[in-house]
């Protein structure tokens, strides 16, 4: 087949032609009814994804869902709001919410106020009539907020709100309040204030529920799936839409804002790619001034849409956020080609006065460097295969795909329009490029091309020295590059949620929450041989005034215990029952018989004389015993009858209960108890807690710990008397404050646990630790969603634990959607850069082929690599974050980029041919063939420019750089191009051509 065989075929057959393409256009079109649309960036990864089975684990384990955040600040009232009206609202919204269900007609119903007596239908349906149609077009239901046995998309029992959470109170000494934080709705200042003292007082509240200034208020809505986050967040916006001005409303959380992010984005689509074509169409009549010959280029890139979208879904794909820009890649790179033919054909049609011939002409000329410029931009995209990341994957294979769709219309279709609807009559007045022309009376392009053609000669130098500058200005730019990312920063600053997120973010402790989670082994506890320093402290600290000798021997027996690598945990133990049982019968049990005996005394006339000569008198009794005895009632001289007795049997009982056998129970007891039960290990929580909350992005976290306090200072709460002292009443305050600590004992711990899981919230613990307590999550709270700091926060965690490891062995493991996301994007970052990388190589080796020359197909390589360079330098200086849609541009550079440059160096080659000298052929090459190229880099560089007033920051940034690229690309092709070859014009020609 050779390089004219499609277009003879179109010249021929064009009826044909147009209904064979018509019919494939027809048969993916039809499957366009089958599209599912996915907003969820979470399936950015495959569903065996490590870190993704993970997170599900953790969210099934704890019990944990995704939250839509509705805050409320009241920054006008003193109290913020902490007042009786906004109290109420809250109060009524969070009944709204509970109460949410489907009528028997399938309507939306809430109850009207918070006493529930009157319901209140519900449609959000938009009043556009473009959104209504928007909804239509992507069937998206705005009332969708039902499962499908119609239960409400809300998990009631894990709503987070003032009137449904917990108030962790006392309600007598050793027990806890069975209510909630605002049981009631206050009716004055005074009752609302109560109600701020307890959430202030409270660590799980503070900071997380309420804001520490009190000024604002968190509602956290648990959804069952992340899609209904948009119309859960739409369903808060209407039933809060006639609230006074006082109490503001901001709705945010990744979920809604990833869901958000879908749904504006499909209609930003909707208008964005009509928007495109728009200026496409209006800057290509600019030029050619027939819409005759500028509708085949617009036809062609919607067909080709079509075919890529139909084949997309047609496989079963789901259109998701990286599928949906399908699109707006393909436009610019199938007009591309499209406008190379037009553009030769627009100069080159007198030459022959006959459009066939004109055609046969043009697709004779540009067939190679199309093909192989096809070809590249295929390779480039198709390398995203390589890419970790699935949706990227699907999205590089099906823009590869539409690529070649695009060729192919390009050498059947605008042949055989031109043929079937442009007439010979309407090309007469086509302008006739005379070469005679003058230059100054020629275009304002086409003289600032002979100008620049000019330069290019006289200039190469100054041209290589200064784009050697800027290169070395770009590398430089490129060691600056920030990878990072943000769904919330998707959003442009003035958006609603970007709003509500900083707002929000000023308030609270962050709305970015990440679950680092700890389990230990099932049966496992604390280690002994790591523990025996605090095992050695408890004795001495017990025994070591009482019974140094026993306390002596006992830690020396523990320490040869220990080394003992052959004993295993139970043996270690069993061994120092042993050695407990020995002391205990040497040390103790004497005290027990000698305390019998002291008891045997008769208090009556019994004075400190008295009760010395009898001591000195029992015969059993080892002198030591006496004396130890004696010593204890010293400055009790003065004491007699049954005060004295009872002194002497304190005395006796203080040596008798000092039992190093139950010692030993109880420190096995403790250190084989679960790990969060384990006083040890809670303190060790509390310790990387406290570490965590210094941290510069993270704002807030909760744990188990900050439960166990808080119940154990309210157990043990005492309340001073209304008339102490203050003195008194200040060392009360102590002893309380003492209490809000982790229990001292694993025993003490399973009590709070126990009144902790009395509470009217059951499941709220379980959030915290697992039923086994072998299993703990600390909630990280971050006031930013960007990577970095996500990332920060990982590497600051491993460097503590690797600087303070656990006292048990935990396995430690990160989960929750901020985490995620850091994830994910860094897989689709790094698979960018292999992509790139490998993509480059696969292009060199085909400009090797194209060109037959090592020196050829470097050059062609020179405008790829300094655009690439460029536009990441420009990244790394501006302070633009390497993100999503720059990562995915990379692949689009080395298309756009390397077309210029094939385009420009295979027809140097021919026009060399003709001239035989470099000089001459510059001149030929700065005319049409820089024409056709300057013709497609301002279409598309402008064509693209609207998507920067996109209100997504994507779409801007997809707009910019396309713009981008192709001005680099173009000014690499036109300067640095035709000076490397006046440079190298003896190397690279070698004088074998001459003029034919």
């Amino acid at each position: 087949m050779n390089r004219l065989t499609l277009t003879n075929f179109s010249l021929k057959y064009p009826i044909i032609t147009m209904m064979l393409l018509f019919i494939v256009t027809g048969f993916f079109l039809v499957q366009f009814p089958k599209v599912h649309f996915d907003n969820d960036p979470e399936n950015m990864l495959n569903k065996e994804e490590p870190v993704r089975v993970f997170h599900h684990k953790i969210k099934k384990l704890y019990g944990l869902y995704d939250f839509v955040i509705v805050g409320i600040v009241n920054d006008k009232n003193p109290n913020g709001i902490f007042n009786p009206d906004t109290l109420k609202k809250v109060d009524t919204l969070t009944k709204q919410l509970l109460s949410l269900k489907k009528d028997k007609d399938g309507n939306i119903e809430v109850i009207a106020d918070a006493d529930g007596d009157t319901w209140r239908k519900l449609d959000m349906t938009p009043d556009s009539g473009f959104l209504r149609a928007m909804n239509k077009v992507f069937m998206r239901d705005p009332n969708h907020l039902f499962e499908e046995d119609d239960s409400s998309s809300i998990i009631n029992d894990e709503l987070i709100s003032p009137s449904v959470v917990d108030n962790i109170k006392q309600s007598g000494l050793g027990s806890l309040k069975m209510e909630y934080l605002m049981e009631n709705v206050p009716t004055n200042e005074t009752e609302a204030l109560v109600i701020r003292d307890d959430a202030m007082n409270n660590p799980l509240y503070k900071g997380t529920l309420v804001s520490e200034d009190g000024k604002a208020i968190n509602i956290y809505i648990p959804i069952k799936e992340k899609t209904f986050s948009y119309n859960v967040a739409t369903l808060v916006s209407t039933l809060t839409k006639d609230w006074n001005g006082n109490n503001k409303i901001y709705i945010t959380g990744l979920p809604v804002a990833e869901d958000t992010f879908g749904v504006e984005m499909l209609v930003q689509m909707a208008i964005s790619a009509p928007l495109a074509m728009l200026i496409l169409f209006l800057v290509m009549y600019f030029f050619f001034r027939r819409v005759s010959l500028i509708i085949a280029p617009l036809l062609l890139s919607i067909i080709t849409v079509i075919w890529t979208m139909g084949l997309l879904i047609g496989r079963g794909y789901n259109v998701h956020i990286m599928s949906s820009m399908i699109p707006i890649f393909i436009m610019p790179i199938t007009v591309c080609n499209s406008i190379h033919v037009l553009s030769e054909f627009f100069d080159s049609y007198h030459r022959y006065d006959n459009k066939d011939k004109a055609l046969q002409s043009v697709i004779r000329e540009l067939f190679k460097p199309m093909l192989y410029a096809t070809l590249t931009t295929i390779a480039g995209f198709a390398s995203l295969a390589t890419a970790p990341i699935p949706p990227v994957q699907i999205f590089g294979l099906h823009v590869a795909f539409g690529v070649a769709a695009g060729w192919l219309l390009t050498m059947m279709f605008v042949p055989a329009f031109i043929k079937l609807f442009i007439p010979e009559k309407a090309l007469v007045h086509l302008p006739i490029h005379d070469e005679t022309i003058s230059i100054s009376d020629k275009s304002l392009l086409t003289r600032f091309l002979h100008g620049l053609g000019v330069f290019t000669y006289k200039r190469p130098k100054l041209i290589v020295w200064t784009s050697i500058v800027i290169m070395v200005f770009s590398v430089y730019g490129i060691t600056l590059i920030r990878v990072n990312d943000n769904p919330i920063k998707w959003f442009g600053k003035n958006h609603d949620i970007r709003i509500a997120d900083k707002v929000l973010n000023e308030h609270f402790g962050g709305t970015y929450t990440a679950y680092l989670t700890f389990q230990a082994e099932k049966n496992g506890g604390m280690n002994i041989a790591g523990q025996e320093s605090v095992i050695r402290d408890k004795v001495e600290a017990k025994f070591g005034k009482v019974l140094p000798e026993s306390t002596e021997l006992f830690v020396n027996k523990l320490n040869q215990l220990v080394q003992d690598k052959s004993l295993g945990e139970n043996k270690v133990f069993g061994e120092l029952l042993k050695v407990a049982k020995g002391i205990d019968k040497k040390s103790v049990l004497p005290w027990e018989q000698f305390a019998d005996e002291v008891n045997y005394l008769d208090p009556d006339r019994l004075t400190y004389t008295v009760l010395q000569e009898k001591v000195s008198a029992m015969k059993d009794v080892p002198v030591p015993l006496k004396e130890k005895l004696l010593a204890g009632l010293k400055g009790s001289e003065s004491l007699s009858g049954d005060k004295l007795l009872d002194k002497a049997l304190a005395v006796c009982d203080g040596y008798s209960s000092a039992s190093f056998k139950e010692f030993v129970l109880d420190m096995q007891t403790e250190l084989t108890a679960p790990a969060f039960k384990n006083p040890i290990v809670l303190r060790w929580l509390k310790k990387l807690q406290e570490n965590l909350n210094h941290m510069g992005k993270v704002g807030k976290t909760s744990s188990t710990v900050d439960a166990l306090e808080k119940a154990q200072y309210e157990l043990q709460y005492v309340e001073a008397p209304a008339d102490a002292a203050v003195k008194d009443a200040a060392k009360i305050k102590v002893a309380n404050d003492a209490n809000f600590s982790v229990p001292k004992s694993a025993a003490a711990a399973g009590q709070v646990y126990i009144q902790l899981e009395g509470m009217k919230k059951k499941n709220t613990l379980f959030h915290l630790v697992t039923r086994d307590f072998q299993g703990g999550n600390i909630w990280v709270q971050l006031t930013s969603g960007d990577n970095r700091d996500m990332s920060a926060v990982v590497a600051a965690v491993d460097k503590y634990m690797a600087d303070n490891p656990p006292p048990v062995k935990l396995d430690m493991g990160w989960a929750g959607l901020t985490y995620i996301n850091v994830i994910w994007q860094e897989k689709m970052v790094n698979g960018m850069f292999f992509s790139l990388g490998s993509s480059w190589i696969v292009v060199l080796i085909m400009m090797l082929i194209l060109f037959r020359s090592v020196l050829f197909g470097l050059l062609a390589m020179i405008p790829l690599t300094v655009t690439i360079t460029f536009i990441y330098g420009l990244i790394g200086w501006v302070g633009k974050d390497y993100d999503m849609p720059v990562a995915i541009l990379s692949a689009m550079t080395l298309g756009l980029s390397v077309d210029f440059a094939i385009h420009f160096l295979e027809r140097s080659r021919e026009a060399y041919k003709r001239h035989g000298n470099w000089q001459n052929a510059a001149t030929e090459m700065f005319d049409e063939p820089a024409r056709a190229i300057s013709r497609n880099a301002i279409v598309i560089a402008l064509g693209f420019m609207p998507l920067m007033l996109a209100p997504l920051i994507p779409y801007r940034t997809v707009g910019f750089f396309l713009s981008m690229i192709m001005v680099i690309s173009w000014l690499a092709t036109l300067l640095i191009l035709p000076t490397l070859i006046k440079i190298l014009e003896n190397k690279l020609f070698k004088k074998k051509y001459s003029v034919d």
